[in-house]
């Protein structure tokens, strides 16, 4: 009778410590969720603004945030008061997320061959050639969308363990906290000025879009507003809960949501403020939010998938330089030496003025591309605002060129203390000068 008395006295204990720990971990999610959708606002452009061109340029295919968000608010807060994934063993909880992403891999081969029995010209009854492979897609799907919520817990505190490490805790909860949704992604339409490679405008476009109306939508934006646009795909925007695309790579997944993570930390520092209106606080924002991806993503892995970490690059034997014989062949092709020589041409050309013969040359230099196996369907000033932010390559982006940002951000990182360190910085920081300033050694 003791014994029973005290197994049933240790259940309850655990049922309260439990629940304790879920209430711990939920509320301040809510409270911050509620926060988040007080800060939205509302406003009405003026008849003849660009956001009221752009609005009747853009009805019907304009990404539903709303709808979206209110779906992704209530699949986590169902899942999070309930928190399944306490009741599991770390190992328990690597071997369900190894399998999820399992399941993921193997639904994408499945769609890719039900994609090629309805493409391939021989193929006379593609539905029914195709009725067992879709039967497996679908049982996929269906045990796919049952584990999706576990499985970006299991991930979310894994990404969180590390960023707790680096100081980004209070009271043992991770602010904000890190969460992410899978989802398809919608795409991005970018508008740059055509006289300086400067984002202007973003808008995020409904998914499901087909190339030709990419086309169209760039052209009629342009000619209405005499500027540089590009629709383009993503991989992963950060909304709350964060975007993500559904995808097989762990890593990739791990890194996105880091990624994303910190540009919701970084929402009310002066940094994150001025994203939207201020090209130089964007750079500074994406580089930090590559460094950080890189950086907590290898963590995640070397702590809990060590198996999946990439392999060490092997250090070639010293040899004597060979003979050169004479040859009449063209060094092959670099991407990002073109790349980079393509954007420091058109730099100087839009500098002197001469803006039609900059939209000229990267035309070219587009069909050269395409010549070389690179599939770039657009590539002018839209192109490089965008791409360009991304500037944490050692010696700086191809896509920026000469551009100092990105170094400047780099530099700080390796005068700061730590990971958490360096990103605290850059939440105090909005200008090239501050950053530069801060990484002086």
């Amino acid at each position: 009778m003791n014994n029973l008395w005290i197994n049933s006295r240790t259940s309850c204990e655990q049922l309260v410590h439990r629940v304790a720990r879920a209430r711990r971990a939920v509320l301040p999610k809510l409270i911050l969720l509620v926060v988040l959708l007080t800060l939205v606002r509302t406003d009405v452009a003026q008849a003849y603004s660009r956001d009221a061109i752009l609005d009747r340029l853009l009805i019907g295919k304009e990404f539903d945030f709303v709808n979206w968000e209110v779906d992704a608010a209530f699949a986590k807060i169902g899942h999070e008061l309930t928190l399944p994934q306490l009741g599991m063993t770390d190992a328990d909880q690597l071997v369900f997320v190894k399998a999820y992403m399992r399941r993921v891999g193997d639904f994408q081969q499945l769609e890719n061959q039900i994609d090629a029995l309805y493409t391939d010209p021989q193929e006379k009854d593609p539905a029914t050639a195709s009725a067992a492979l879709r039967a497996q897609r679908d049982q996929l799907r269906a045990e796919i969308d049952a584990r999706q919520n576990l499985a970006e817990a299991i991930m979310q505190e894994q990404v969180e363990s590390i960023l707790r490490e680096e100081g980004f805790a209070v009271g043992g909860q991770i602010m904000p906290p890190l969460r992410f949704r899978f989802t398809p992604l919608p795409y991005v339409l970018i508008i740059s000025r055509r006289d300086k490679i400067e984002r202007t405008d973003q808008r995020e476009l409904t998914t499901g879009l087909t190339v030709d109306e990419f086309d169209r939508i760039e052209k009629a934006v342009e000619k209405r507003l005499n500027v540089s646009a590009l629709v383009t795909p993503i991989g992963g925007l950060g909304a709350y809960p964060t975007m993500l695309p559904e995808t097989a790579s762990l890593q990739f997944t791990l890194e996105t949501a880091a990624h994303e993570w910190t540009h919701n930390f970084l929402l009310f520092s002066p940094v994150g403020a001025h994203y939207g209106d201020d090209p130089v606080a964007r750079v500074i924002n994406e580089t930090t939010a590559v460094i950080l991806q890189r950086e907590i993503g290898m963590r995640v892995l070397e702590r809990y998938y060590p198996e999946l970490l990439p392999a060490p690059a092997a250090t070639p034997a010293a040899k004597p330089p060979a003979p050169s014989e004479p040859t009449n062949q063209p060094p092959p092709f670099s991407f990002n030496a073109a790349m980079r020589e393509t954007r420091q041409r058109t730099d100087e050309l839009l500098a002197e003025g001469k803006i039609d013969e900059a939209e000229a040359y990267m035309e070219e230099r587009r069909a050269l591309f395409v010549k070389n196996g690179y599939a770039l369907r657009r590539l002018n000033q839209a192109y490089f605002a965008f791409y360009g932010a991304y500037n944490a390559e050692p010696g700086g982006s191809p896509t920026s060129g000469k551009d100092p940002i990105g170094p400047a951000v780099q530099a700080l990182r390796k005068n700061s203390a730590s990971l958490g360190d360096f990103v605290r910085k850059i939440a105090t920081v909005q200008t090239l000068q501050d950053v530069q300033r801060l990484a002086a050694p």
